[in-house]
């Protein structure tokens, strides 16, 4: 399998950015086109909330097509292609629509969606590499000084946020972990009032270690409205298969915004209504709003943190000014 090279490493707030985003889009609409010219159909698909609507009221007039099933939300169109149909889609520019190309036996040629991939080598002048799989595509923002950081490091510099696609998250967590660190590694959750117990029996292989976060949540219960502790607790992860259970269990708690911090040695932390977390590691890892990235605190330069995500495809760089 072969994929375009979207790579761009420049900031945003250069014009070298530019430059290179112009240029893949040029090479993306190279490569749409030369696979149209060979296919026999195209389905496009359309997400909610996306305006290519009016583009799919147009083809359907000049075009014979079908509405096809797909397994998530919006729609799929199969469009049947002749000579006519080729020349339309080439003079309209549509190569940015998320889109599968089809061969004459209904085979899959070329697929156009966050990534751009496909089959056979191409006599095109585009950056194109040799995968196996797809490569994670990242965004990384970094912030000088962050206001909303409770993880206080012995010469942090700088926090960085970095994002990728919603369904990869876990993978890019879990594989950013094990790059990261060494083990035994140390983990910090927060989880709900009345857990303590429990938590303790069922995470005992873990050197589970309970403490009183300091942190309250107003709550309604049968007997009333109170104040409800949230619990924290450590664990101790020792291997891999160790840290898979932990991602099987226990990630839901990053997805609805409580505490998941992972670092090498165990946090020291103040309890308490604006507690903080305190570490003499070079870099602690945890998790943006709905766990939508991850967000490395670290003394490190953008440099040397790049080099633990050279596996990824960064495409958009943006550093706070």
């Amino acid at each position: 399998m072969y994929i375009l090279d979207q790579t761009n490493e420049w900031d945003v707030n250069l014009p070298e950015f530019d430059v290179r985003n112009d240029e893949v889009k040029n090479q993306r609409e190279m490569l749409f086109d030369y696979f149209i010219m060979k296919a026999s159909s195209v389905n496009i698909l359309v997400y909610q909330g996306l305006n290519e609507e009016k583009m799919i009221k147009q083809m359907k007039k000049f075009m014979k097509n079908k509405r096809v099933k797909i397994g998530h939300h919006g729609k799929c169109y199969k469009f049947f292609l002749d000579d006519a149909a080729r020349s339309w889609i080439l003079a309209n520019s549509i190569s940015e629509c998320t889109s599968v190309i089809y061969d004459q036996n209904d085979i899959a040629i070329a697929d156009f969606y966050r990534h751009v991939s496909f089959y056979e080598k191409v006599p095109l002048p585009c950056s194109v590499l040799p995968v196996k799989e797809l490569p994670i595509q990242l965004e990384i923002y970094i912030r000088e000084k962050d206001r909303e950081c409770d993880v206080d490091l012995q010469d942090q510099a700088k926090s960085y946020y970095i994002s990728t696609e919603y369904d990869c998250i876990e993978k890019l967590a879990f594989e950013t972990i094990e790059n990261l660190y060494f083990y035994p590694l140390s983990i910090y959750i927060e989880t709900h009032d009345g857990e303590q117990h429990q938590m303790q029996k069922d995470w005992a292989k873990y050197a589970v270690e309970y403490i009183d976060s300091g942190q309250r949540v107003f709550t309604l219960s049968s007997k009333g409205m109170y104040h409800a502790e949230v619990p924290g607790f450590f664990l101790t992860v020792k291997n891999t298969d160790e840290l898979k259970v932990v991602f099987e269990e226990l990630f839901y708690l990053a997805y609805q915004n409580d505490t998941f911090i992972v670092s090498q040695n165990k946090l020291d932390i103040r309890t308490g209504r604006n507690r903080i977390f305190k570490s003499g590691d070079e870099m602690v890892l945890t998790f943006d709003h709905d766990a939508q990235g991850i967000i490395l605190y670290t003394s490190l330069n953008f440099e040397k943190v790049k080099n633990y995500f050279t596996s990824y495809m960064i495409t958009h760089i943006q550093q706070e000014s």
